[in-house]
């Protein structure tokens, strides 16, 4: 029994729930963002570089290696996109270099899993299931504004929509839609939901996650729910018309649930009318217009890891002769579906790599499965789904881990195994590396914990001795920490009247505008040359950047300025 208890497979079981239980509640104070811009995800890394450096650390000391039997087409996904990255060239080496590790991470981690024999992969489901339950009750919380009745510690939102940790509605609703539905597959199908208990908690999660989900009126989270149930059934049809007294319970709660989010419904009701408004429509049409105009001007190998903003910025202009009166973000990093994202980056090498992957991937569990396939294809939903029209997978890494655990769960019985061939020197080799990955990774880990909360209280204004000196030696947060630095240097200088000092930042941020032709650089160049009284630059500097954000309508006010000069 002590041998069970410390096997592989048990301590795995014990840093799977840190990863999806414990990790995501980091809640601290930022300013929004994606990726480490939020503090959760630096804490789900923090777990996620525990889990795999324990899968590698297995392998090495594996006789046999258990793959599923489309590895090699699932590795086509990495591989497109590494070699697309490689000819395309690096635009952004620290977007480039996180985008890759997050990948590689990704399929260490999905192919760590098969390992595994033993794996309880029951009580995993039911760790994500609990960590829907408590983001449930977060939202509980921010929707009834309850907040300063628990210590006042959970963030509060903006709207009374329920953000939760991920600081985003839609983001919530598709990992409340995952967990609902791994909820009720567990309900059907677990072998130990003969347990009271057990299956109290999957009720009361239901509950919960369906009237947090129904209450943020997202038509994400609400369509991808009511799909992937009618496929979950579908599924498990057999079991389900063995057990009525479930189903009937299954659908009161939901019909309760929905009832008392009505108000959700009716949001979702609204946001539908005007999805087919033109203002609406139209800045689709303009996001994906001129993501397809990036795509034509380089179709094979894209624009590179990093460059979909500049590409942004260069073909949506062009659209707005046609779409005035279209309502646009200052900038955009992302098209809102991650396939337009890759083809844009990394060109036709790194879609068909996806594609293929995923094509393999539907193909072999639909063979193996039948119709029961569709209870797999349930699970998956929402989270591809939400792929699909925003970008899940920048704002939130427990989705990226979730998505990988349910489509090892669909291959897990679809596998082949493979003796290990490591040589002994390989073996002690990968292990040592194993050691010196994990350190690394967690002295980053905990200094961009550091660096990010230095960002946040410098631009809540809180009082620090050396406001940003952690984030500007911090790889993830130093051009940012630079960016905030230099501007705050320069309207020092407009402040005291410094004439050379402006005009050294003058010069360097007409430089960064060649490769980042940012708005608020763009404004900081205009300010700065109206300080040293140089209107005619200013005005020029205006007009081109007009040109770039053509709605803009401080510029256009700018340049009417310039004409009555």
């Amino acid at each position: 029994m002590q041998n069970q208890r410390l096997s592989p497979s048990r301590i795995l079981e014990c840093l799977l729930f840190l990863l999806f239980v414990v990790s995501p509640f980091y809640i601290t104070s930022s300013i929004g963002g994606t990726g480490f811009d939020l503090p959760f995800n630096i804490s789900v890394w923090f777990a996620a570089t525990l889990v795999i450096g324990f899968m590698l650390w297995h392998i090495a000391s594996s006789d046999t290696i258990t793959l599923p039997k489309n590895y090699l087409y699932l590795l086509m996904l990495p591989a497109g996109i590494l070699l697309s990255a490689v000819i395309a060239g690096v635009v952004e080496p620290v977007t480039w270099l996180f985008r890759i590790l997050y990948i590689l991470a990704g399929v260490i981690f999905l192919f760590g899993l098969f390992q595994y024999k033993s794996l309880s992969v029951e009580r995993v489901l039911f760790f994500i299931v609990l960590s829907g339950l408590l983001v449930s009750i977060y939202g509980v919380v921010q929707i009834h504004h309850w907040q300063n009745y628990i210590g006042g510690f959970l963030l509060s939102s903006k709207n009374l929509l329920p953000t939760t940790i991920f600081q985003q509605v839609n983001v919530t609703a598709s990992y409340l839609a995952t967990s609902i539905l791994i909820a009720t597959y567990l309900l059907f199908t677990s072998s130990i939901n003969t347990k009271k208990a057990f299956q109290s908690l999957l009720y009361i999660t239901i509950l919960i996650g369906s009237y947090v989900l129904v209450t943020s009126g997202s038509r994400t989270g609400l369509l991808s729910l009511g799909v992937g149930l009618i496929f979950l059934l579908l599924g498990l049809l057999k079991s389900v018309t063995k057990q009525k007294a479930k189903l009937s319970t299954l659908i009161v709660i939901l019909l309760v649930s929905s009832w008392a989010g009505q108000a959700g419904l009716n949001r979702t009701a609204d946001k539908a009318y005007t999805l087919v408004k033109a203002e609406n429509s139209e800045a689709r049409v303009v996001i994906y217009g001129a993501a397809l105009d990036s795509i034509q001007s380089s179709p094979i190998f894209g624009h590179g890891i990093g460059s979909y903003k500049s590409e942004w910025l260069a073909h949506s202009p062009s659209w707005y002769e046609d779409y005035q009166n279209v309502s646009m973000p200052y900038t955009l990093g992302h098209p809102h579906n991650e396939l337009l994202m890759w083809a844009v980056e990394g060109g036709a090498l790194a879609v068909i790599g996806i594609l293929v992957a995923l094509t393999s991937t539907v193909w072999l569990i639909v063979r193996f499965y039948g119709m029961i396939s569709l209870t797999y294809f349930s699970l998956l939903l929402p989270i591809s789904l939400h792929n699909m029209v925003e970008l899940p997978f920048y704002i939130s890494s427990l989705h990226w881990f979730v998505w990988l655990f349910l489509i090892y769960l669909a291959l897990k019985n679809i596998v082949i195994d493979n003796n290990n061939l490591l040589s002994q020197m390989a073996r002690l080799s990968l292990r040592g590396i194993t050691i010196v990955f994990s350190l690394v990774s967690f002295l980053f880990i905990l200094q961009t914990a550091i660096a990010q909360k230095d960002i946040t209280d410098y631009v809540y204004g809180r009082s620090t001795d050396k406001p940003l000196q952690q984030a500007l030696i911090n790889p993830y947060f130093q051009a940012d920490a630079r960016a905030m630095a230099n501007r705050s240097v320069l309207y020092h200088a407009i402040e005291n009247g410094d004439k050379q000092k402006i005009m050294q930042l003058l010069e360097q941020f007409q430089h960064e505008l060649d490769t980042n032709p940012d708005l608020k650089l763009f404004e900081d160049v205009i300010n700065g040359y109206e300080a040293i009284k140089d209107k005619e630059q200013s005005c020029f500097v205006a007009e081109h950047a007009l040109m770039i954000y053509p709605w803009n309508g401080g510029l256009k006010q700018y340049l009417a300025s310039c004409a009555n000069k």
